[in-house]
Formats: C-alpha cells, sequence, structure tokens
C-alpha cells in the first residue's frame, strides 16, 4: 500500500501536495471531515427516532477521508459522480444541505423532485453526475459525459467516478476503463474499498493483492493507497489530476478502508455473522478524523481549542437542513410524469 510522500522530479525533492495548504484550507478540511461524519450519524439517528420513514441509510462512517481527500483539490469546472456512501459530495461540490436533505426525504424541493431516492440525482450545472444503482455501469456513463466534452474541444475537465471494490468485478466497469484508457480520457474512478460487497469479503471479490491491479489490464496507473488517511488520498489525487490533465488517460485509486456500518440501516452488522467484531473494533482505531486532528496539532499551527469535536455550527447546520426537509411539501401526484421525456425532441405522453 502506497503512503503519502515527498515527489521527486529530476532528482530534486518536492514538497508533497498536502504540505502547500495554507492554515485556512487546513481548517476547513477539518471542518468537512466534521460535517462527512456529522451529516452521517444525523440520518442514523433520524432513522432510529422514525423521523425519518423513507428509505433506507447508507452509513459512511470511517470514509470521510475518501470524500474530502478526493473533492478538496478539485476545479469548480470538473465533474463527480458520488454514490451512495458518498452523500457530503453532493454538498462540497455546490448542492445546498437543505437540498440534499430534501432529496433523502423524497420532497418536491429535492433535485428529482421526490421521484428518485438517496443519491440517484445530480445537476450538470453543477458538474454532479447522477449515479447508476449497479455501480459498476457508473464508469461507462463517465466515459459518454468525457467524450461528449472532447466533441466541444474540452480535454482537461477531469471526471471523478466513484465506485465499491465489488463493482469492479462487473462487465461495464471493464468496458469503460477499456474505453477510457484507448481514448485516453481524463477519468479518476476511485474504488471505495470497504472490505464487503454489502456480505461478500473483498477476497471473494477480487483475485489479485490489490484492487489497483486491474490498471494494469489497460495500461494505466492504479495507486492503492490508505483511504483512512487524508493526506495520502489528498496527494494521490492531487498526482492523478495532473495526470489525467494532462491527457494521459485514466487513473485508478483504490482507498483501502472499511465499512464501520452494516450495508445500510436495516442490516446490522454487530448481530450478523459476517462481519467479526473483532475486525470492525479494530478499525475503529483508525478513525480518520482522529488522524487528521492529530496530525494538524503535529503542525504545530493549531491549539487544541481551534480543533473542537465536533464543531457545533456544523451539526446546528445538519440539524436546521433536517427540519426544514420534514418540514417540506410533498410532491404532488400529477408531478409523477414531469421530467422523464424530453419534450424538446418531439416525444410527450
Amino acid at each position: 500500500m502506497s503512503t503519502t510522500r515527498t515527489r521527486r522530479k529530476n532528482g530534486q525533492q518536492r514538497v508533497a501536495f498536502h504540505e502547500r495548504l495554507e492554515k485556512s484550507d487546513l481548517i476547513e478540511i477539518y471542518r468537512r471531515l466534521w460535517f462527512a461524519r456529522l451529516f452521517d450519524e444525523a440520518l442514523y439517528d433520524a432513522k432510529k427516532k422514525g423521523r425519518l420513514r423513507r428509505g433506507n441509510v447508507y452509513g459512511s462512517r470511517g470514509q470521510e477521508a475518501i470524500m474530502v481527500g478526493t473533492t478538496y483539490p478539485l476545479r469548480p469546472d470538473d465533474f463527480v459522480s458520488p454514490i451512495h456512501r458518498d452523500m457530503p459530495v453532493f454538498v462540497f461540490r455546490g448542492m445546498t444541505v437543505e437540498q440534499v436533505m430534501c432529496q433523502v426525504w423524497g420532497k418536491a424541493e429535492a433535485p428529482t423532485r421526490g421521484k428518485d431516492s438517496w443519491s440517484h440525482m445530480g445537476d450538470m450545472n453543477l458538474g454532479i453526475v447522477h449515479s447508476t444503482s449497479m455501480l459498476g455501469s457508473t464508469i461507462a456513463v463517465a466515459c459518454g459525459v468525457l467524450w461528449a466534452q472532447r466533441l466541444d474541444g474540452r480535454r482537461d475537465r477531469v471526471l471523478v467516478a466513484y465506485t465499491g471494490e465489488g463493482a469492479t468485478a462487473t462487465g461495464p466497469f471493464h468496458e469503460g476503463l477499456n474505453f477510457a484508457a484507448v481514448h485516453k480520457l481524463p477519468l479518476i474512478v476511485v474504488v471505495e474499498n470497504n472490505q464487503y460487497a454489502y456480505s461478500t469479503p473483498v477476497e471473494l471479490e477480487v483475485p489479485t493483492k490489490t484492487v489497483a491491479e486491474r490498471a494494469l489490464g489497460y495500461g494505466i496507473p492504479g495507486y492503492s493507497i490508505d483511504g483512512n488517511d487524508f493526506n495520502a488520498v489528498y496527494d494521490t489525487m492531487c498526482e492523478a489530476l495532473d495526470h489525467a490533465r494532462a491527457g494521459n488517460g485514466p487513473v485508478i485509486i483504490e482507498c483501502v478502508t472499511y465499512r464501520l456500518q452494516g450495508h445500510a440501516d436495516h442490516d446490522e452488522t454487530r448481530a450478523r455473522k459476517y462481519r467479526p467484531v473483532e475486525e470492525i473494533e479494530l478499525w475503529e482505531k483508525r478513525d480518520p478524523l482522529v488522524r487528521y486532528r492529530q496530525y494538524l496539532l503535529s503542525t504545530g499551527q493549531f491549539t487544541e481549542a481551534e480543533l473542537p469535536e465536533p464543531p457545533l455550527d456544523i451539526k446546528e447546520q445538519i440539524e436546521r437542513a433536517i427540519v426544514y426537509a420534514i418540514s417540506s411539501p410533498d410532491p404532488e401526484p400529477h408531478t409523477a410524469l414531469e421530467d422523464i421525456y424530453d419534450e424538446s425532441a418531439g416525444v410527450s405522453l
């Protein structure tokens, strides 16, 4: 597994990307990590208390460094295609917390106007590409978006597509990567290897030692990194962005992490036999928020008081958004058939 390192070029050492960040960046990153954690906790709490009665909750606790580390270095015009464990990414890329909560609650003010659930939404004005339920297929969709950009003369607008390690065993994943590699599309595939595809352990999903080794079949770079170390994720992402923007084609970044909860709220992981309690406890000790806070304190730039656990204003922001979503109107029945067909193409009911 690769780690954060000082880069060398032409025999000279270069400062690691994360070491170039300003103090204001470091505190913003810390706050984003906490936003992702508190977002997850708030929705699980809402589900347990009966405040959220629609759909399931898909947890991301323990995977916060991936979401923040892969999005922080992006340009405003880049694309992302988040999946069900990446809900905070929608906020990081420009959606309001209220919009995202309305999506979770299936409200009329949601981006999909209540027609779809959870992460099944997008906004091309923000560069957010709708993901697919079968996660491997998202890679093929990403290729289509990037090919359209090329036809429009844009070659350096990167698309970051997220997926799980289980999805890398599906056909569309390989077909998409093959296309992206042949045509050198600026695609970065972030594989959230959280050790389980629902209840299937990674050793029954992938025949190689790492998921990143799949890159060898396409002649593209593949990184396997500690997904619970923000600095490792950020540095690797910056390197991948340089590669993709230069016209060198796609990159796979395998972020090795752990799914601390079950697949969803209905899957009480500690009560099920497929996940040993000792395994969960081991990964809980690798908490990315704790590790990043320790790093910040080690730089000498922060006091304990400057790094509250958690920042209370973020917790209040999320709760206000939940209250807003709960009190927002449900979609009217007559809207069910709206926004389905492109009327400009001459198709109507």
